[in-house]
């Protein structure tokens, strides 16, 4: 409080003071962590912030009628074993990075109990088609930027490197999940060097990406605004946006109708999950 009231006084706020400050990153020995971790390491550095590396054991779901069987145990054991050399084998490349860091782990395949531990976090980095032996089987990503009360940046899989200086896309229909998007991205949006807010068709509740554009530019981002017309399916659309934008990354809110109608009817964030070529961050 006190940095930020001294800079408040000299008319010059300081951007980093107050943007996010912890960011937590899932950690596995997995084909999506290099990604997972380079994103967060450029966060980390671009805000200077402090690294959670919160390492998932993973828990077999194997068991006997007499609870946990000794095949199961043997199986925690490996994949406990499997984790300590991934650590072992992580920990002086971070001593390296010149961050700051710790590390945390958990013993679970939940996306509940991931997101318990990142209660206290201000960004969670995980990896758009999950972790572990569950990247395949489900939208676990999907369920963690859902659950966690902290803002979630899904990674794909293939990414080298997330560059918060390029240009920044931002999909606006004036959902609740939006707008706490936005609010929760938009210190992160001033560092971009161009951001888009990109409305398709009509939303149905007056939704002007002016608006959303007016916001961000009282951050000092650079920002346009713009309406399409709706073409056709709109996550294709919205796809085809982050195509040919130049994106580096893009901002949009999770989930703003309800979970059954997103199970029943399918939905622009479960598509964009699943498909967006770049970072997602996202919020609800």
């Amino acid at each position: 409080m006190m940095d930020v009231w001294l800079e408040k006084r000299t008319g010059r706020l300081n951007p980093r003071r107050l943007l996010m400050k912890t960011v937590m990153v899932l950690i596995h020995n997995d084909a999506g962590q290099e990604a997972r971790l380079q994103c967060a390491l450029d966060v980390v550095r671009a805000v200077e912030g402090h690294l959670v590396c919160l390492d998932i054991v993973q828990l077999p779901v194997v068991a006997d009628g007499f609870g946990v069987g000794t095949a199961s145990a043997m199986l925690i054991v490996d994949e406990r074993e499997r984790e300590d050399q991934n650590v072992e084998a992580l920990t002086p490349r971070l001593a390296g990075e010149g961050i700051s860091y710790e590390w945390s782990r958990v013993h679970t395949n939940s996306d509940i109990a991931i997101t318990e531990a990142a209660r206290l976090v201000d960004l969670l980095v995980v990896g758009r088609r999950g972790i572990g032996d569950f990247a395949e089987s489900g939208d676990m990503a999907a369920r963690l930027a859902e659950l966690s009360s902290a803002p979630v940046l899904l990674v794909p899989t293939e990414q080298k490197s997330l560059d918060l200086g390029g240009k920044a896309l931002v999909t606006w229909d004036g959902s609740s999940a939006n707008d706490a998007a936005i609010r929760a991205a938009a210190p992160l949006l001033r560092l971009a060097s161009e951001v888009e807010v990109l409305t398709v068709g009509d939303t149905g509740n007056d939704a002007d990406p002016a608006e959303a554009a007016v916001y961000l530019a009282h951050y000092g981002c650079r920002v346009t605004a713009r309406r399409e017309p709706k073409t056709g399916d709109v996550p294709a659309q919205l796809l085809d946006a982050m195509h040919r934008s130049g994106a580096a990354w893009c901002v949009m809110g999770s989930y703003g109708h309800s979970r059954l109608r997103e199970f029943l009817f399918g939905g622009a964030s479960r598509a964009l999950f699943a498909k967006a070529p770049i970072p997602l961050f996202v919020s609800h």
